[in-house]
């Protein structure tokens, strides 16, 4: 017997149920700290924190290793299989968010294609391993920290699989209340430890998680 394979594309939910749509309308990405290209897509479930005054979203770009060049190990595969990755050449990525921002590594390099979506880094990362999370980081002062310091919540979908960056403003869907129900962690962006307390956000513990599949 002769059997054929086809391949379907598709999307998961990231959580299961409907959250409590907490910031809309007026909301804009606040790009100042963080670079998305335009046509980037920011995926559902990504760590957020906004201004009530500049009314501005911030936005952690984060993403998973998926394999490690076995030759150059500056060479990584991140995991965008469900999840769009929208890192640009130039950002400085870490996976243990400490030291000066000189001397975090850089993106210097981005290949999206069949062999999956590769960065090439400036540096390597002492005792990065595949399943790790690699996380966006700023400069303050000479430190290399999180653009994120009090996130209240978590993007939501504007468009299928996420919410599509514009030329010029791009709203931003932010729940700040999960209603009870749970955001899946492994189908989202990782989230930094420190900001996770059990299975709340620790700064905000109205947006829980679980670790099912």
């Amino acid at each position: 017997m002769k059997f054929t394979k086809q391949k379907f594309g598709g999307i998961r939910p990231i959580i299961n149920g409907t959250p409590a749509l907490g910031v809309v309308g007026g909301f804009n990405l606040d790009r100042s700290k963080v670079t998305f290209p335009v046509g980037a897509i920011i995926p559902g479930g990504s760590l957020a924190q906004y201004d009530e005054q500049t009314r501005l979203v911030t936005v952690l770009k984060a993403a998973r290793v998926k394999a490690i060049n076995g030759t150059d190990a500056k060479i990584v595969t991140l995991d965008t299989d469900f999840i769009p990755a929208c890192f640009v050449p130039g950002d400085k990525v870490l996976k243990t968010v400490s030291g000066t921002f000189s001397a975090a590594p850089s993106i210097t390099k981005i290949e999206d294609g069949a062999g999956g979506y590769v960065i090439t880094l400036s540096a390597t990362i002492s005792g990065l391993a595949v399943g790790d999370a690699l996380f966006q980081v700023i400069e303050s002062g000479s430190d290399a920290v999180l653009p994120v310091d009090a996130p209240q919540g978590l993007t939501l979908n504007a468009e299928t699989v996420g919410t599509l960056v514009r030329q010029f403003e791009t709203g931003v869907d932010v729940t700040t209340d999960s209603k009870g129900y749970m955001f899946y962690k492994r189908r989202i962006p990782p989230i930094p430890t420190q900001f996770i307390s059990g299975i709340t956000l620790k700064t905000n513990p109205n947006i829980l998680f679980t670790d099912s599949y």
